[in-house]
């Protein structure tokens, strides 16, 4: 089960970025963040090939403010990822997707950018002090990338001369609740005698609730936590755009949820301890753009979730439906839809036809077949179901970066035309199946990082074929469940000579007995001693020497 701080964490992160109207300024009551003098206009990165320090086998480059090109791949981009080999660049997000975070408190801005499943998060590093450095910080999870810009630029009012002068405060309005006139957020906080704290520093999303309120007195966000009802007066807040009630135990969505129809733009449940009906109300919110409703016994969704026009992000996870209304394939701005965990959920042909949904996660349900006629899905998830085939998603024509993952399903075959419309495919999950081959339109696929195949029935021909084909690549091929084969190694045999044997089966080490040891010691192959001057085997090991080639006695880095 989805734990509170994960769900919370979630929620945070769909609730509090602004989308900016122009990716090189940014402007908030602290002051202004402008980085046009950063960016170079010549087609190219301000801040090209930066290496992790951790080592990745990967490279990164990035353009403040301006689209840049770097072949063979990333054109019209704001970051780019690029093999070492520089055989292959991914985009890991556009200039024109930026969306601003202004950091909360005591916490530094950044500006984030997406490209299909690819998320880039630029964390802004005020320094005075003449620094102009891009740390690339790698790949913190599948899909998602961080970097950390030290400059001048910024910080607030760093660069761009004296911003224009703040907004005036919104005017408010009277609202009765209950035979009662409230005239401010902070009359109707106070009056409900819950302990909310008020822009905390360091939120506990487990067990307290709060409220981010700006410098006008507006409350803004509001999170509710482990209460018993919602008080309704809540509703007259007129400036609310974020509000997540979680682990309340008897909650009853009032139709004053109306009042908030044109500010409101992410709602979430999560955690409810009785079955949740969801009130017709709902589905008149005007600007609603997330919609999350987790764990709360919910067995139904009205089709009337088709006037929500505004919704691109809708998550139903931990509940008991067992059909999705027609409605959501119907729907012009749903792009990310989670069902996840809805244990009586058979099918998912109710998405037919949608044109604009390009995330789908559906894992542990009881699914039988893929959705038809989805054309620009580039993220899919659908573990642990009773999927047989793959029939269907041979159509889909994304021009984004695909990642696929129908681990521990029942897949006996794929047909051969399959992969024939998918541009590129990033990651491939496959694994605890029951597939005994490939299909030949798997081997031209471009930018494969990750295919994992463990626990199928392959052959040892195929096994070998797959592996071989895939060798000369940059790609990562996972076809034995290592652990499992370690264990039985070295029960089988007590040497450490036996755990070297199998780290060849490795995806990170796949040839040539490269130790794990090897993994961490070398940057280039070093096997002089075959007589063939270091010119056998493979070369692309993966591998970081952590900054000193070969054996080392330097203790920070043994």
């Amino acid at each position: 089960m989805m734990s509170w701080f994960k769900i919370f964490t979630i929620f945070i992160a769909f609730s509090s970025v602004t989308i900016a109207d122009d990716p090189c300024r940014y402007q908030t009551e602290k002051g202004v963040i402008d980085l046009s003098s950063l960016a170079r206009t010549d087609d190219k990165a301000k801040y090209p090939d930066k290496v992790p320090a951790t080592g990745s086998g990967y490279k990164y480059s990035y353009n403040p403010c301006k689209p840049f090109t770097e072949l063979p791949s990333c054109q019209g981009v704001a970051g780019c990822q690029v093999s070492t080999d520089g055989k292959y660049s991914f985009s890991i997000g556009k200039q024109e997707t930026a969306k601003w975070n202004p950091g909360g408190i005591g916490g530094s801005p950044t500006v984030t950018y997406t490209d299909g499943p690819k998320t880039l998060v630029v964390t802004l590093v005020c320094s005075k002090a003449g620094t102009d450095e891009l740390e690339a910080l790698g790949e913190s999870s599948t899909n998602n990338y961080k970097m950390r810009l030290t400059n001048k630029c910024a910080c607030w009012d760093g660069c761009g001369g004296t911003p224009p002068p703040p907004p005036p405060p919104p005017p408010q309005r009277n609202c009765s609740m209950h035979g009662h006139v409230y005239t401010s957020d902070k009359e109707i906080i106070q009056s409900t005698l819950l302990d909310i704290a008020i822009n905390p520093s360091q939120p506990s999303p487990t067990t307290s609730s709060y409220a981010v309120v700006d410098k006008y007195g507006a409350v803004i966000e509001l999170y509710l936590i482990g209460i018993d009802d919602v008080p309704s007066v809540f509703f007259c807040l007129q400036s609310l755009q974020v509000l997540s009630i979680i682990g309340c135990t008897n909650l009853s969505i009032p139709s004053e949820l109306l009042l908030l129809a044109d500010t409101l733009a992410s709602f979430t449940v999560a955690n409810i301890s009785t079955s949740l009906t969801l009130p017709p109300e709902l589905f008149n919110m005007t600007i609603l753009s997330t919609l999350s409703i987790i764990n709360s016994s919910l067995t139904e969704l009205s089709e009337d979730i088709i006037n929500l026009d505004k919704l691109t992000e809708l998550t139903l996870d931990q509940n008991q439906l067992t059909s999705l209304p027609t409605a959501l394939g119907k729907m012009a701005s749903l792009k990310r839809l989670s069902v996840s965990n809805n244990l009586r959920l058979a099918s998912l042909n109710a998405l037919n036809g949608s044109t604009s949904l390009t995330t789908l996660q559906g894992s542990h349900c009881i699914i039988t077949n893929l959705p038809p006629n989805i054309l620009s899905l580039s993220t899919i998830e659908l573990n642990n179901n009773l999927l047989t085939s793959l029939d269907g998603l041979n159509i889909i024509e994304s021009n984004s970066t695909i990642s696929m993952s129908f681990a521990n399903n029942s897949i006996n075959s794929i047909s051969n035309d399959f992969f024939n419309n998918m541009q590129t495919i990033e990651y491939l999950d496959l694994s605890g199946n029951q597939l005994s081959k490939l299909p030949v339109s798997i081997y031209p696929a471009k930018g494969f990082q990750i295919l994992n195949l463990r626990n199928n029935v392959f052959g040892h021909q195929e096994t070998e074929w797959v592996q071989g084909i895939f060798r000369p690549t940059n790609s990562t091929v996972i076809m034995f469940d290592l652990a499992a084969t370690l264990a039985r190694e070295l029960h089988a045999v007590d040497r450490l000579s036996a755990f070297f044997d199998i780290i060849h089966q490795d995806p990170a080490t796949a040839h040539d007995v490269f130790t794990l040891n090897d993994l961490v010691s070398y940057n280039e192959k070093h096997n002089e001693m075959n007589g063939e001057n270091s010119l056998g085997s493979e070369s692309r090991n993966r591998s970081w020497n952590c900054n000193v080639e070969g054996p080392t006695d330097d203790l920070n880095i043994n």
